[in-house]
């Protein structure tokens, strides 16, 4: 064979090697198959769409659609998940609970398979329950607790805090990690409408990220992935000031092809537009333009008919490549955390103040619980870092009592969350409580409220005493008598000072009935009168608002007259 043409041969040779390397070493586009919700101008399904009549624009790309199918009246999946730590008891709980009984009884039946879950449900409660009898019991048994954090079971009383900020950091990773499941199990059930309709009024999701596993991002892909649109729902009859349901929360309902309901809506409307997507929708499938890269790819999806109003998720998740993902490794654990214990023997105090640089004081004391065969004569207390680093460690005596250690402790740290560890001794140990807390940074550029407290005087004259007293320990009750008469203390700080605070006392629909009277502070804190004899039974709120310069901060605390 002539040189020059053995030449070209092993050149062609090689390129075509080459070229096929190349080929094998692409990975793949993503199959991507997802909801489509179509409508006329009078709200009704638009049910004989073909493939050419949908437009799929995917950065700039046009994707022909590979396949399409209608659903109408064929098997549904649905999920609802009541979420009883972020729903107002009162006016708020009642509309959700009657809302969804009313969803269930119109639109559901036998043949649906209906998943109904609360926070605290285990893993079973992610399959369809047996009846539909069952569902109308859970339903109805429905009961916001937002911001009351009086423990109900054992769980709760052995494992989760119920003080404030902590008890909401926890709360809301029982809420993440339950929508979670309840996300991956709408896998099943392929050939079904879905839906997953969450009822909360939310909670803020800026937690600091080692302290959760969980992320309302992780929940949006696990819901697309299943191909379950997200209809979030907040029950409230009003709008707030500032509702939890911002941008990250819509962003779940977008991604998935649900929708967001904010408070004040009509949730018989909402509930019927829900039923009215299972009832009607497409189905179809596109090939992707991104690779298998794992992350979120934006879609703009379009139909071809005048009038038509179209609804789709916002994008889709690409799998990962296999070559992508790292090998897996033990995580570490932390070994030195505790579980969280709760003796009932004392009743401890956290007060927070700005320590500048960044850092915060914690100021801790305690009290004995009444009732108890042996008094606690001296707690053990220890403050410890998530890694295991001991930042603080003493002997704390009761307040008021004469003792040779100290009635309290401070010490100065880091913004972030601790673990802390009280040893309860008498004459011999007598239990060991173990707290999580999530210690604020207070010099920041807005203003933070880190504590709303209730001191509850027997009397008169214990009212005049304890208005000067910042040593008392407030109540942790939240259910009072129309004879009480409190002193409500507000602890509030801004980078420039003591914020400006009032408080106002609103009834069950929000509307406002006094003004609190504003009375000398005490150990920093802002102090208000707050009598009862004038109200009747019933729920309430207090609208707390902390200003300084522009920035305004408000927070609003549930209580409750019982008698």
């Amino acid at each position: 064979m002539p040189m020059r043409v053995l030449s070209a041969f092993v050149g062609l040779a090689t390129l075509l090697g080459a070229w096929s390397i190349s080929a094998r070493a692409e990975p793949a586009r993503p199959l991507v198959s997802l909801p489509l919700f179509v409508t006329d101008i009078h709200g009704q399904s638009i049910r004989n769409l073909k493939a050419p009549d949908i437009e799929i624009d995917e950065g700039g790309v046009r994707q022909k659609v590979a396949s399409i199918a209608f659903r109408g009246g064929s098997l549904r999946r649905v999920a609802l998940f009541l979420d009883e730590y972020h729903v107002s008891p009162g006016v708020a709980t009642e509309r959700a609970r009657a809302a969804v009984a009313r969803f269930v009884e119109r639109y559901l039946g036998p043949e649906d398979a209906v998943i109904v879950m609360k926070p605290l449900d285990s893993r079973a409660a992610t399959a369809p329950v047996s009846s539909m009898e069952l569902v109308h019991r859970t339903v109805a048994a429905f009961d916001g607790r937002l911001r009351l954090y009086a423990p109900r079971g054992e769980f709760e009383a052995e494992y989760m805090s119920t003080a404030p900020p902590m008890a909401d950091l926890q709360r809301a990773q029982v809420v993440r990690a339950a929508m979670e499941s309840l996300a991956v199990a709408m896998r099943d059930g392929t050939d079904a409408a879905k839906a997953v309709i969450v009822v909360t009024e939310g909670f803020k999701s800026s937690e600091a990220t080692r302290m959760r596993t969980t992320t309302l991002r992780t929940i949006a892909r696990a819901a697309r992935l299943a191909n379950a649109p997200v209809y979030i729902i907040d029950p409230a009859d009003v709008p707030g000031e500032e509702s939890p349901l911002d941008d990250t929360w819509r962003a779940v309902s977008e991604q998935t092809g649900g929708v967001l309901f904010p408070a004040g809506s009509d949730l018989d409307a909402a509930f019927g537009k829900v039923a009215s997507d299972l009832q009607g929708h497409y189905m179809i499938e596109f090939q992707g333009a991104a690779k298998e890269d794992g992350g979120f790819h934006g879609i703009d999806v379009k139909v071809r008919r005048t009038g038509a109003k179209v609804r789709a998720p916002s994008g889709y998740w690409a799998p990962f490549a296999a070559s992508r993902l790292p090998p897996i490794t033990p995580a570490k654990p932390y070994a030195n955390l505790l579980t969280p214990h709760v003796t009932g023997l004392i009743q401890p105090w956290f007060r927070m103040a700005p320590a500048g640089d960044g850092k915060t004081r914690v100021t801790f004391s305690w009290a004995p619980r009444p009732g108890r065969k042996i008094a606690p004569e001296r707690v053990e207390f220890s403050a410890i870092t998530f890694e295991g680093d001991t930042l603080h460690t003493t002997t704390v005596a009761p307040l008021g009592a004469a003792a040779e250690v100290p009635a309290e402790t401070s010490f100065v740290v880091a913004p972030g969350p601790l673990q802390i560890s009280m040893a309860v001794r008498a004459s011999k140990p007598l239990d060991t409580e173990v707290r999580y807390i999530e210690v604020p940074r207070l010099d920041g550029a807005r203003p933070y409220i880190s504590a709303v407290e209730f001191v509850r005087p027997r009397s008169l004259p214990e009212f005049r005493t304890m208005q000067s007293d910042p040593s008392v320990i407030p109540t942790e009750a939240r259910d009072f008598l129309r004879q009480d008469h409190l002193l409500v203390r507000v602890r509030a700080f801004a980078v420039d000072g003591s914020p400006a605070v009032t408080v106002t006392l609103l009834n069950g629909l929000g509307q406002p009935l006094l003004t609190l009277p504003q009375l000398e502070r005490v150990d920093g804190a802002a102090q208000f009168e707050l009598p009862f004899a004038r109200y009747a039974r019933g729920d309430y709120r207090l609208l707390v608002t902390a200003g300084s310069g522009a920035q305004t901060v408000r927070t609003l605390v549930n209580i409750r007259i019982v008698g």
